[in-house]
């Protein structure tokens, strides 16, 4: 298993190998070039050279000879010096057969052999530029030694090459120490993840992280929000499982008591009677608490076109086939569109159920009415009282009930309340019914879906 190492690190090591190999192949490539231009300089010094001594030795060995400019004998001698100021530099004079007839002192003995042709050439030791006199038809081969031009070219790459090793350490710390600042962050956004736990789940301040740190930011953010939101469904579920069933619990385990008790055996069943009423009770209350934690999660949550009137439809067959709600629950569809939604069925369901449910409970024995209104509401009334309108924002609070004829557990307009939330929607209560003088109305303000 490879060991861990630190962003700066890689990042150093990373772009030095990336500078390293540019600068080296820049450098190859400014060797090359410098080799050429060297070449040529040599080259245009061979051919400047060859120019000047030409005229200048040809004329000084006729006048020696008392002969004009145009005779072609010319005694056979050495030159010590020239007017080259290049001591690397050598020169012989030949006459058209090739004999030689004047050279340098640094220059071989014998003739080199290259063509007598005005241009340049190369043997094994020399690189030749070769010019013919226009007047005397001799030839002048001014040279210099290959080993010069190489030894030339070996001196000056090396000053190519040699910062890049100069440099590089100097970089290297440089990079490291720039990297390592303007990483800081990432080092503080590792501690800030590292601090948060389950009893500090607040979202990471972002404001001067670079971009891409912020899309790590905020993904983590997202994660903690939904992190903290379960933990908050946990413990909501564990305080109304506490608050809520405790009652019903405790009712029942006196009744079963009392029924011991008793020995009289109408007096039992009546006990145990009201026990499993408590029981049924405890099961309703065990069923809220799931539909408000599942609400609360928004688990399973979908954003779809809903039809509205197919959910009152259905949730309206089911107290349908309940006889004991069948005649008191009357539904309102529009005749003439669909009333469509952005939402999920199964939890507008279940907010329907609960507003019908607590309108049965609550309303007396009047009629409950459904009803569908575009363009993406669903409204419950009843009949009931109704509930004083200072106290009307209680109902939405947890275990309140408000003023409603019959005991009961406040989780139904909680549970439809989170919902709404959840599908950013409305709840919106209203008591008395308009142009009534009693009775309570509770609609589902939703967000209007267009149909395909």
């Amino acid at each position: 298993m490879k060991s861990a190492q630190s962003l700066a690190s890689y990042l150093t090591r990373s772009l030095l190998w990336v500078i390293a190999v540019v600068w080296i192949g820049t450098s190859l490539g400014g060797a090359w070039y410098l080799s050429s231009e060297v070449r040529e300089g040599f080259d245009a010094a061979l051919i400047e050279t060859s120019h000047r001594l030409l005229d200048l030795v040809v004329n000084d060995r006729m006048a020696a000879a008392g002969k004009t400019a145009t005779v072609p004998s010319v005694a056979r001698g050495v030159v010590s010096k020239t007017d080259s100021e290049d001591d690397y530099l050598m020169f012989q004079v030949v006459n058209g057969r090739g004999d030689l007839l004047v050279r340098s002192a640094n220059a071989p003995g014998r003739p080199i052999n290259v063509p007598l042709v005005t241009g340049f050439s190369a043997t094994d030791e020399w690189r030749v530029y070769t010019l013919q006199h226009a007047e005397s038809g001799l030839y002048i081969q001014v040279g210099d030694p290959l080993e010069h031009r190489q030894q030339a070219q070996l001196e000056a790459v090396p000053w190519l090459l040699v910062p890049v090793l100069a440099v590089l350490p100097l970089l290297g710390f440089l990079i490291r120490a720039m990297t390592r600042r303007k990483l800081a962050p990432v080092g503080e956004l590792a501690a800030q993840i590292l601090m948060r736990g389950g009893e500090r789940l607040e979202p990471i301040a972002c404001e001067a992280l670079p971009t891409e740190l912020r899309v790590i930011t905020d993904s983590t953010n997202h994660l903690l929000q939904r992190l903290s939101d379960a933990l908050d469904t946990e413990r909501s579920l564990a305080a109304n499982a506490a608050h809520e069933l405790r009652t019903p619990l405790t009712t029942t385990r006196l009744r079963l008591q009392t029924a011991l008790d008793e020995r009289d055996p109408h007096a039992v069943r009546e006990h145990v009677a009201r026990a499993l009423d408590s029981l049924d009770q405890l099961s309703r209350r065990a069923e809220k608490l799931l539909q408000m934690s599942r609400a609360e999660s928004g688990s399973a949550l979908t954003r779809e076109p809903v039809n509205l009137g197919a959910v009152s439809s259905a949730v309206a067959q089911e107290f349908w086939s309940d006889t004991r709600f069948a005649d008191r629950v009357d539904l309102d569809l529009p005749e003439d569109r669909d009333v469509l939604a952005l939402g999920d069925f199964d939890s507008l369901a279940i907010a329907l159920r609960n507003l019908v449910e607590n309108a049965l409970r609550y309303g007396g024995p009047g009629k409950v009415q459904i009803s569908v209104l575009p363009p993406a509401t669903i409204r419950v009334r009843d009949a009931g009282p109704g509930v004083p309108a200072g106290r009307m924002e209680e109902l939405r609070q947890r275990h309140n009930t408000g003023s409603r004829l019959s005991p009961g557990y406040g989780l139904g307009l909680s549970i439809v309340s989170v919902i709404a939330q959840r599908h950013e929607g409305e709840l919106d209560l209203c008591s008395p019914v308009p142009g009534l003088a009693c009775g309570f109305e509770v609609s589902l303000v939703l967000r209007p879906a267009v149909s395909a």
